[in-house]
């Protein structure tokens, strides 16, 4: 009797929790990037000196790709090196259609990450003796997606995120970034500015 109870008791509570739950319909990402042929990528610009940016810029490459496979993402080097191929001095419209006809892309990604403030854990005479120290770091990714034949943009986004990072030098109240293993010293900093800039590029679920 107490069996049959028990199971009569656990099948009102799967009904009721399954009639609660509604239905989930996973959506497709609001950006599809495979309606471009081909993708470059400048690598981000950024404020302190270091690997910041290049980190960013390969973690929001595979972060894409991993979303979207298949999108072919063409590297393009850094900005500087970019605009002296095309004869520019900045990136404006004329510079993005430029990079169109120089690279053979369809559309262009380009950031800028921004540290505004670093907080480093040590006394302040310290500072300028120490290398590789801990520091809290706040920061900024700002990202867009820019399309070739108008040089506007289609899409853009930005991330703001708060992290105690390894490796800050500090140098003449200069800020350097720079670590054997930057995945490690920065690694978190950089992944959760990049997952939410890039949240646009994946699939999601919508209540029904």
């Amino acid at each position: 009797m107490n069996s049959t109870l028990n199971k009569v008791l656990l099948g009102a509570v799967l009904v009721a929790f399954c009639g609660c739950g509604g239905t989930r319909t996973l959506m497709p990402p609001r950006i599809d990037l495979q309606s471009f042929r081909r993708i470059g990528l400048v690598e981000f610009s950024s404020n302190p000196k270091g690997q910041l940016q290049t980190l960013a810029s390969q973690d929001f490459i595979q972060t894409v790709q991993a979303s979207q496979p298949g999108v072919p993402v063409l590297e393009l080097g850094g900005e500087d090196l970019v605009l002296k191929a095309i004869g520019r001095d900045k990136v404006d419209p004329e510079a993005i259609r430029a990079i169109g006809r120089k690279f053979d892309v369809d559309a262009v990604i380009i950031g800028n990450l921004e540290v505004t403030d670093v907080k480093p854990r040590l006394d302040v005479k310290q500072v300028f003796t120490s290398l590789g120290v801990q520091a809290d770091v706040e920061a900024a990714l700002t990202t867009k997606l820019m399309e070739v034949g108008s040089g506007a943009t289609v899409w853009t986004r930005s991330a703001r995120s708060k992290e105690t990072v390894a490796n800050v030098g500090f140098n003449k109240g200069d800020v350097y970034f720079g670590a054997k293993d930057p995945e490690s010293a920065y690694g978190n900093l950089i992944q959760d500015l990049v997952h939410h800039v890039t949240q646009d590029f994946r699939p999601y679920w919508v209540e029904q």
